[in-house]
């Protein structure tokens, strides 16, 4: 999950009187591949992500899982046609209550925090998704992204530089973090004397919590104050255009305009930190791969297919509703329940893909991955994320061609799958 918006995506719905979601009650059949009811959440399924959606395309239904914590059910899809069908699928979506015909009550959404988040485009379905998408595909173009590249080259050529004078670096943090962080600040237009207190609402928002409420409501006040800096003095930034965007006389209002910020900055930065950190790591660990690379670094966006497509930054896309009873994945789903598309489980599928397991920068089927989604909800900031992938590999693989691990592979990742730490040797 990359965000409040997605959690509660997640954990919304019908609510029972202890507070979880109701389900449709529903036998489940024997399937030719066992799972217990919370295995997802096991120790053995978040060391190895791979093998259990393997399990999941094996079961050749939707395989049923209840939340733990939560006590809520979903169903599981992890073969890439049934998951690229539900991504596209005209009755799975996020607002359960435009189709329930006796919705539970509205919740209330006490605070600012909570409220912005609401507005966000992955909670969101037509006509309220198309509107809002409409305005920030009309700002933020294949031009925009492209006016960044210089700034992306100056910066990672930067940090490659401190890290040659240091001799050892974290692949995360001195690599990984400062760049979408930095980026992001430079696509919105955030002034240069504001970008630490930019960054710590950006970290504070990803932790959750307090912290995030605290973090989204203090962001929400400047982005407030520098909007209207920027209708009366408009620079070439995103922001800049947003506010001053109409489309048929429509413009965004204050929520929509702070909320969808929000989101560029949050699932944009952490999906690119975990693009950077586990291609390095996906590298590193196939000598044969980085000395392919090295050899001819203009492989490099080639190789940011691969490494989505092998370890992408998204498990499992926002969950979605099913608005009635549906026939997917070779099983009935029924009516307001989650379905949870794997993205990861469909990256690795062998119908689609040979030796899905194996990473090959040079592989030829790496295009047909779904690491950014599909359909009306396909990545909006998938452009950028490719431009700074490609940067970093080509650099990384010109300027510390002798980088090494630090650790062995399998000791960097525990049952948390998001690498926190990459120690490495230039």
């Amino acid at each position: 999950m990359t965000s409040r918006a997605i959690v509660r995506a997640y954990l919304g719905g019908r609510e029972d009187s202890h507070g979880r979601v109701a389900s449709w009650r529903v036998v489940y059949r024997q399937m030719a591949v066992d799972f217990e009811p919370h295995e997802l959440w096991s120790e053995a399924a978040r060391l190895d992500r791979h093998a259990f959606y393997a399990r999941v395309r094996e079961a050749g239904e939707p395989v049923p899982q209840t939340d733990p914590n939560s006590g809520q059910r979903f169903w599981v899809l992890a073969r890439h046609a049934d998951v690229h069908a539900g991504l596209r699928h005209p009755d799975l979506g996020h607002e359960v209550r435009r189709h329930q015909s006796d919705p539970a009550p509205a919740r209330v959404l006490v605070s600012e925090a909570e409220r912005l988040d609401s507005r966000q485009l992955i909670c969101l379905d037509p006509p309220d998704h198309t509107r809002l998408r409409g305005f920030i595909n009309t700002a933020f173009t294949a031009r925009t992204v492209a006016r960044l590249e210089t700034r992306i080259e100056a910066l990672i050529d930067g940090l490659l530089a401190d890290a040659r004078q240091r001799g050892t670096v974290d692949g995360v943090a001195d690599l990984g973090h400062p760049v979408p962080v930095g980026v992001i600040a430079d696509l919105v237009g955030i002034p240069a004397e504001d970008r630490e207190r930019f960054r710590g609402w950006s970290r504070a928002m990803i932790s959750g919590g307090r912290a995030w409420a605290v973090a989204s409501e203090q962001f929400a006040a400047y982005l407030d104050d520098l909007a209207a800096k920027r209708r009366a003095d408009p620079q070439d930034d995103l922001l800049s255009a947003l506010v001053a965007l109409q489309i048929a006389g429509d413009s965004l209002d204050r929520d929509e305009l702070v909320a969808m910020i929000q989101l560029l900055l949050v699932a944009g930065q952490e999906t690119s930190v975990d693009l950077i950190a586990n291609g390095i790591l996906a590298l590193l660990s196939n000598p044969d791969q980085w000395q392919l690379l090295k050899d001819d670094p203009s492989r490099a966006a080639a190789a940011v297919e691969e490494i989505i497509r092998y370890d992408g930054p998204v498990e499992i896309a926002p969950p979605r509703y099913t608005f009635r009873g549906i026939e997917l994945g070779g099983g009935a789903i029924p009516p307001f329940e989650i379905v949870a598309l794997s993205l990861l489980g469909a990256n690795r599928d062998p119908e689609v893909f040979t030796d899905p397991d194996v990473f090959d920068i040079t592989r030829s089927d790496a295009k047909h991955h779904v690491g950014f989604g599909h359909g009306i909800h396909f990545c909006l900031g998938a452009p950028l994320a490719r431009l700074q992938g490609r940067i970093m590999f080509e650099k990384l693989a010109q300027q510390l061609p002798d980088l090494r691990l630090l650790a062995e592979p399998d000791q960097l990742r525990g049952v948390n799958p998001r690498l926190t730490a990459l120690p490495l040797a230039v």
